[in-house]
């Protein structure tokens, strides 16, 4: 198998980052059209980072909230412990795995509940 330098990591995270937005997107809305269709749905973007990426999410009431962070180099998701640090206690998904990104997909709440340790 073909070592992948940081840079090649990276984009592939990048990638996979993509992936999991597109997901929360889609999940939200679902989840918002089916139980508060009178509300606008939660959106989900990167809003930066070096060593860990910050994924947000916000209503048009223009509230932003830190949903959770992903390690640039391996895809690891960790909760969120503020606005500017992953809680450090353990990742609790892998985006570059595809069988731990199925189980967070199917561990998905629109209140991060899933993110929380055990619930995996």
């Amino acid at each position: 198998m073909e070592t992948l330098n940081k840079a090649e990591q990276k984009v592939l995270v990048r990638q996979a980052i993509a992936t999991f937005i597109d997901f929360l997107n889609e999940a939200s809305k679902i989840h918002t059209e089916k139980h508060y269709p009178m509300l606008s749905a939660e959106t989900y973007w990167v809003e930066g980072g070096q060593k860990y990426i910050k994924i947000a999410s916000g209503r048009t009431n223009g509230q932003t909230m830190v949903h959770c962070f992903v390690d640039a180099l391996t895809g690891d998701v960790y909760k969120a412990a503020g606005w500017k640090a992953p809680a450090l206690n353990g990742s609790r998904y892998n985006l570059m795995d595809e069988a731990s990104f199925e189980n967070l997909k199917t561990k998905w709440d629109p209140y991060g509940g899933y993110l929380y340790k055990g619930r995996q």
